[in-house]
């Protein structure tokens, strides 16, 4: 008697859950990029204000001149644009931060968030700060670094492509290594006259 109540009881609720036709929701996919392991190699020429270290393993290295640099991960559809300049005076390294402060604020707009380190090496004489911008913008990545006497390298992460950052939020990440590298190994060259 109690098979058959409880037969009566689960049959329709079986019956529903067994008839209607429902989608389950799709699960989250993740991109998967196999990055390659990082080979660095000294970026220096007679004519330019400093050398430093660069990934060799996926960076095309394209110049304007010595000073003007385009590292190309053309795999990752990325690129880092660096810009070295002299400076003479006090007045000069100020107009340059200010130059710095518009082209970050135009894309910290943009942005979810904005996260800064700052990067101090006394003994070499290297002073800077890269800030990520988080979200959907063309430059996730900006920063500088300088001496306060006499050089000033500004840089980018730009995207060539339009992308979504959640999807090339692994490839930043990677890049983002590559530039504490060239933190890490940027020897100024005070000998050098060239502008």
């Amino acid at each position: 008697m109690i098979n058959r109540i409880s037969l009566l009881f689960f049959a329709p609720i079986f019956l529903f859950f067994a008839c209607t036709d429902y989608e389950l929701p799709k699960q989250k996919g993740f991109l998967r990029i196999e990055f390659e392991e990082p080979q660095y190699k000294k970026f220096e020429k007679i004519n330019s204000l400093s050398d430093f270290y660069y990934n060799t393993a996926v960076v095309k290295m394209k110049s304007k001149d010595d000073n003007n640099l385009s590292l190309n991960y053309v795999d990752l559809n990325l690129s880092i644009d660096l810009t070295h300049t002299k400076i003479y005076n006090s007045n000069d390294l100020n107009n340059r931060m200010v130059d710095f402060n518009l082209i970050l604020d135009t894309h910290a707009k943009k942005s979810n968030g904005l996260f800064l380190k700052e990067y101090e090496n006394k003994t070499n004489n290297v002073f800077g700060k890269i800030y990520e911008i988080r979200g959907n913008v063309a430059s996730p990545i900006q920063f500088y670094l300088t001496d306060s006497l006499s050089n000033f390298l500004r840089g980018s992460l730009n995207l060539n492509s339009s992308a979504k950052y959640d999807s090339i939020y692994p490839s930043i990440q990677y890049i983002k290594n590559d530039i504490l590298v060239l933190f890490e190994t940027i020897n100024w060259k005070y000998n050098n006259e060239t502008k």
